[in-house]
């Protein structure tokens, strides 16, 4: 092998080395291969566009891996094993301290964003006791201290720290407004029998979009889905949850909306548009997830 080729080659490592310690950067003491940090409480989105579905969120100072450099507003990340999405805006992968939001980290499931060192008090000092593989479910006690939430391996109190566990997508309450969210995007839009959008809607072609748009799946018809889900009294109904009207095989479902109010794909000839309850014969409602 030829001189020139030998220093080609020993170039090329050396770039290779360079970018991989520029875009992954160095392991740190508590995760492998973690750069990327939230500026501000931030959502982890499956495609780089704000209506991407959330897979998860990091609250400001936790990290996360980058796996290509920003474009177009967004970063590139690993999550679970998979290719997701964070705003540029809101990471930094430049060295910083900032801190993470240990109150956001109650007691509840978290996602490790990287190789996770389990250790046996809150500090880094503390013994290394075991290692919670990246993307694995991390069950939380509640309680948090100088940067590390406390979790129980084999029936011991343990800690991890805060920085590398992200919360996971959302509880079926927050589906529900983005399922709202969807809904009065649709307002206005023509009732067509059969459709479920994006152009016109049926009534429970329109519920069933505004649950998909929310994450969630529910079946095609209003008489399907009202056989579907978590039966709500009048009284507890919250925004989201599917109402349904005109007797005991409802005939009409709509979404609620809060203040005794659905949207609704009324009829033909109608578009989409707010309702009151009070207005139609209540069947009963539904709550999906």
């Amino acid at each position: 092998m030829t001189r020139p080729l030998l220093r080609r080659l020993a170039a090329v490592a050396a770039t290779a080395g360079v970018l991989a310690g520029g875009l992954l950067g160095a392991a740190p003491a508590e995760a492998a291969v973690v750069t990327g940090t939230a500026t501000a409480k931030t959502a982890i989105r499956g495609s780089a566009a704000t209506k991407g579905a959330v897979v998860g969120t990091l609250e400001r100072g936790q990290r996360i891996p980058t796996t290509k450099a920003a474009s177009h507003g967004w970063v590139q990340v690993r999550f679970r094993d998979k290719t997701a999405y964070v705003a540029s805006a809101a990471l930094t992968t430049r060295t910083t301290k900032l801190p993470a939001a240990p109150r956001a980290l109650g007691k509840g499931t978290r996602i490790a964003t990287a190789r996770l060192a389990v250790r046996d008090r809150a500090a880094g000092s503390g013994a290394l006791v075991a290692r919670i593989a990246e993307g694995a479910s991390v069950k939380l006690t509640g309680t948090v201290t100088k940067g590390y939430a406390q979790t129980t391996v084999s029936g011991k109190e343990r800690w991890v720290s805060t920085r590398y566990l992200a919360a996971p997508p959302a509880k079926p309450a927050d589906a529900g407004a983005r399922a709202v969210a969807f809904a009065k995007s649709q307002l206005g839009k023509p009732y067509q029998y059969g459709a479920t959008g994006p152009k016109a809607y049926d009534c429970s072609g329109l519920t069933l979009s505004a649950w998909k748009a929310a994450g969630v799946t529910v079946p095609r018809t209003s008489q399907q889905q009202f056989g579907t889900g978590k039966k709500i009294a009048e009284a507890d109904l919250r925004p989201g949850d599917l109402v349904f009207f005109y007797g005991k095989q409802p005939a009409h479902v709509a979404i609620y909306v809060g203040d005794g109010q659905v949207i609704h794909a009324p009829r033909a000839g109608k578009d989409v548009e707010y309702s009151k309850i009070a207005y139609m014969p209540f069947s009963g409602a539904r709550r999906p997830g």
